[in-house]
């Protein structure tokens, strides 16, 4: 497949991921959090760090992608393509290292394109719960009980974007086809030292997926605190947290 066609979808994705990336709204005064006595602890603040180390990491790797991609059209002037290359492929064949990464791969592309529907969930969420999505567990001043849009549906859908995020993201990163795998010599080079690489990203995708069950334990139990009986009322008509007629 052209190189265009990778050089395109990356272009497209980059500007929806930072924006994704981006915390909504500021940080909450302590006395909002959920446990105002822990509200500069790092375990409060985990989400806010992760999200600042994605948004960092996320365009670095992808504008190394767009960069490679670029360098291998017929649009790149001959000396820039040289130094591209130069720079970020790091492997004895340069030229079959620069081949596959400009190739777009299924999974490749199944893994941006995941990115991208999570990132657009995400925002479509800041958008519908406004000044009350924030990255901490909080119960703003005024706070209202949102229950419209696709929270009719289920009530955590946010955390669907984050895990759909990480997957779409393991994919995309850790394809073959990725500079990170293909040429910049971050990745282990032995296919048994891949084959554990995989099983890491196995692990560590059920290890979030644990992590975000705790998270939405905490944030039901925040705002049945709060809200009482409409909350129980809401759950009742919405039972399902993540996946209708799943979880």
């Amino acid at each position: 497949m052209q190189p265009i066609w990778k050089l395109l979808l990356l272009v497209f994705a980059l500007p929806i991921l930072v924006k994704a990336l981006s915390p909504p709204q500021p940080i909450p005064s302590s006395k909002e959090h959920m446990n105002p006595s822990k509200s500069n602890s790092l375990l409060v603040r985990w989400p806010r760090v992760w999200a600042a180390f994605r948004k960092a990491i996320t365009p670095a790797w992808m504008l190394t992608e767009v960069a490679l991609t670029f360098a291998a059209s017929e649009m790149c002037p001959p000396n820039l393509s040289r130094l591209i290359v130069k720079v970020f492929v790091h492997t004895a064949q340069p030229d079959l290292a620069l081949a596959r990464v400009t190739t777009l791969t299924p999974t490749f592309f199944i893994g941006v394109c995941l990115m991208i529907m999570a990132s657009l969930l995400r925002l479509y969420c800041y958008q519908v719960l406004g000044r009350f999505f924030t990255l901490e567990l909080s119960i703003r001043n005024e706070h209202k009980l949102v229950k419209t849009g696709i929270y009719s549906v289920v009530r955590h859908p946010a955390y669907v974007g984050t895990a759909s995020y990480v997957l779409g993201e393991q994919l995309a990163f850790l394809d073959k086809s990725s500079w990170l795998l293909a040429c910049s010599r971050l990745a282990p080079p032995s296919d048994y030292a891949l084959t554990c690489l995989s099983w890491g990203r196995a692990v560590m995708f059920c290890i979030g997926l644990i992590l975000l069950h705790c998270r939405m334990n905490d944030e039901d139990g925040m705002l049945e605190r709060h809200f009482g009986k409409e909350w129980r009322d809401w759950a009742k008509r919405v039972p399902y947290r993540m996946v209708p007629g799943v979880y």
